[in-house]
C-alpha cells in the first residue's frame, strides 16, 4: 500500500511542512526557504507538529545524539509513511491492513523499543478486533480472503450468534509475528469471533451468493477510520484518566460529553452574539 501524494498544494500548512522536512532528511539537503521557516511551538496534543519539530531539530544539529537519531529514524520510517497512508486510505475497510503495516514497519527496532511500542499498540488494538479484521477481509483484493471472511460470518450466524447475549467489545491479544493482517488474531477461536455490524443486516442468502463474486461485492461504507473527533476524545480520555479512578472514568466522560452538548461555548467573540 503506497502513500501517494497527489499535490503539495492540497496539503494543510502543518502537513506540507512535515512532508517537506521528510523530503529534506531523505535527500540529505534542506532548502534555504525551509531552513528559515519557523515551524511554531510544540503542542503535545498534536503529534504531527511534534514529528516535524523532531526532524527540524535533527537537520539543524551537527552531532545529533543517539536518542535524537532514534526518534528521527522512527519518524522517517514509521510515522510519516503511516500518516499519509491513513489519510489516503481513510475508510475503515483498510484499518486492519494499516495496523498490520504499522507493526511490520517497526520490525527494525531493537527488542526493548518494540516492547514499548507493542504495549501501546496492544492497548489500542481496535483494528485487531475480529469484526474489523473481517470487515477488511470482505474488501480484500484476493478472492480467497473474501471467501474466508464470508464463511466465518455465516458460521458465526449458524453456530455462535445468541440474540439474548449482550454484545461486548473486547481487545484481543495481537500476534505481532503475523505475516499477513488476517493472522493478527486467531479467527478460528469461537470465543472471540463476532460479526461486523456492517454485514448484520445483509440477508444470509445474499452473503452466500457473494462467495462466487470475482470482485468485492459490497459497497465501501465510507466510514472514516480516524477523524478529528477521535483526537478530541483521546484528549478527553487522557484528562479524565488523570483525575479519576478506573470505575468512575466512563461515568465522568459521559457527563462531560453531555455537558458540552448543552452548555454554550465562549471561546471567541462570535459566541457572544445572540
Amino acid at each position: 500500500m503506497p502513500s501517494p501524494i497527489e499535490s503539495e498544494r492540497a496539503l494543510s500548512t502543518d502537513v506540507k511542512y512535515l512532508y517537506r522536512m521528510a523530503k529534506a532528511v531523505s535527500n540529505g539537503y534542506c532548502p534555504e526557504d525551509l531552513a528559515n521557516h519557523t515551524p511554531g511551538n510544540v503542542v503535545h496534543s498534536r503529534w504531527l507538529t511534534k514529528a516535524s519539530r523532531i526532524l527540524r531539530l535533527y537537520v539543524t544539529t551537527n552531532l545529533p545524539s543517539t536518542n535524537l537519531k532514534i526518534l528521527a529514524n522512527y519518524v522517517m520510517k514509521v510515522y510519516v509513511p503511516m500518516y499519509f497512508n491513513i489519510k489516503y486510505y481513510s475508510s475503515a475497510i483498510y484499518g486492519s491492513k494499516l495496523l498490520f503495516q504499522f507493526i511490520r514497519s517497526t520490525q527494525y527496532l531493537s527488542p526493548s523499543l518494540k516492547e514499548i511500542i507493542y504495549k501501546v499498540v496492544q492497548n489500542n488494538a481496535y483494528f485487531a478486533h475480529p469484526e474489523n479484521v473481517l470487515l477488511t477481509m470482505l474488501f480484500d483484493e484476493r478472492k480467497h480472503i473474501r471467501e474466508k471472511a464470508i464463511k466465518k460470518i455465516l458460521y458465526y450466524r449458524d453456530k455462535l450468534y445468541d440474540a439474548t447475549k449482550l454484545r461486548t467489545y473486547e481487545k484481543h491479544i495481537i500476534n505481532f509475528n503475523a505475516i499477513d493482517y488476517i493472522d493478527l488474531i486467531n479467527l478460528d477461536d469461537d470465543n472471540i469471533l463476532s460479526e461486523p455490524p456492517f454485514t448484520s443486516k445483509i440477508p444470509y442468502e445474499h452473503l452466500l451468493e457473494c462467495i462466487d463474486f470475482d470482485e468485492p461485492p459490497l459497497p465501501d461504507p465510507q466510514i472514516p477510520s480516524h477523524i478529528q473527533g477521535t483526537e478530541r476524545f483521546v484528549q478527553l480520555d487522557t484528562n479524565v484518566s488523570r483525575r479519576s479512578i478506573q470505575k468512575n472514568r466512563d461515568a465522568i466522560m459521559a457527563v462531560t460529553v453531555a455537558s458540552r452538548t448543552t452548555t454554550p461555548r465562549m471561546d471567541s467573540k462570535k459566541d457572544l452574539k445572540y
